[in-house]
């Protein structure tokens, strides 16, 4: 009976030790920033506008280095590279007056900056009175370079550019819709996951002449209807999707350990009017691997028991037929 006990706590201690060997494991994520030579605030001007009208707008540019730097400026349409929302500048645009930029900004005269000198600089915007209504976008670039070290043949430069985000007043269509909404892991669509984290893909199209700023969130439910997690999407950059272009966002559902189904409720505002998109997507996610090792287990433990059991009751029986057979072998002596 003590034999069948050890063999009991060791089938046990097994179970334990496979069920904890099957939970997954978070790895941390690090990020890292790198420092430019030239720093220029606010980063984005974004300018509500009327055509025939001459607006100002004030920055402030900063030489970083610890050089003497002398400046120029230079204006550039540009438009969304990829999906990213990293802008494409446009140097030699071919779009007309009304559409361009290029022509509607006035160039900052050129300046010097001594290491780690700022500067307050103004630029003039005019807008044609035959400007085309809907968001007009470019950049306003300052560069600057040594001229004591580019004598010496080693050159010094640094370069930075304020977003231009205009408006101008007329037919505004504020149109956006969601080309898709999924979930991810490892970069693999599906709606069958093995573990967390869940990557949730929001991809923006923006049908309008005006760019927009989507803000809003994915609520996560469990298969019970309880709340997992909230996610905010673009609440604190709020970043824009320029016309004619898709912009994505990634959302991160944080949870290493999940069982079971869940349902993520997609709800982004945008617009003057507060327009909004929603949607909703059903995953699962069943850590299959550690079920196979659990159900392994329980069913090598079963099979042990069940050996253990029957040796045990063979062993019964066989001590009382020998005790029986003692006790008649006694009695007949007698």
């Amino acid at each position: 009976m003590k034999r069948f006990k050890n063999i009991y706590a060791i089938v046990l201690s097994a179970l334990f030790v496979g069920i904890l060997t099957a939970l997954p494991v978070g790895a941390e994520n690090t990020n890292a920033t790198a420092a430019q030579g030239l720093q220029i605030s606010p980063a984005s001007v974004e300018l509500n506008a009327a055509p025939g009208k001459t607006y100002d707008i004030s920055l402030t540019v900063m030489n970083v280095t610890s050089s003497d730097l002398d400046f120029s400026s230079s204006v550039s349409d540009f438009t969304s590279q990829g999906e990213t929302g990293a802008p494409k500048i446009v140097k030699d645009s071919k779009l007309p007056t009304t559409s361009s930029i290029q022509t509607w900004v006035s160039m900052v005269p050129g300046f010097s900056l001594s290491g780690q000198q700022q500067k307050k600089v103004s630029a003039k915007i005019t807008i044609p009175s035959n400007a085309e209504p809907g968001g007009h976008y470019g950049v306003l670039s300052f560069a600057g370079s040594s001229p004591e070290l580019e004598g010496n043949g080693v050159g010094l430069s640094a370069s930075a550019g304020v977003l231009l985000l205009i408006r101008v007043d007329g037919n505004i269509t504020e149109k956006a819709d969601l080309a898709e909404f999924f979930a991810t892991n490892s970069d693999k669509q599906s709606s069958f996951f093995e573990s967390g984290p869940i990557n949730f893909v929001t991809r923006i199209k923006n049908e309008g002449n005006i760019h927009v700023k989507p803000v809003g969130a994915i609520e996560v439910r469990d298969m019970f209807g309880g709340l997992v997690q909230n996610i905010e999407i673009n609440s604190s950059k709020k970043s824009s999707v320029l016309p004619n272009s898709i912009r994505r966002f990634d959302s991160n559902l944080d949870k290493g350990f999940m069982f079971g189904k869940y349902t993520a409720n997609l709800t982004l505002g945008y617009g003057t009017n507060g327009q909004a998109i929603t949607s909703s997507l059903e995953f699962w996610v069943i850590p299959y691997k550690m079920l196979l090792i659990v159900i392994a287990v329980i069913a090598l433990a079963i099979f042990i028991l069940r050996k253990l059991i029957k040796g045990y009751n063979k062993h019964i029986i066989s001590k009382s037929k020998n005790e029986e057979s003692h006790k008649k072998h006694k009695n007949g002596k007698n």
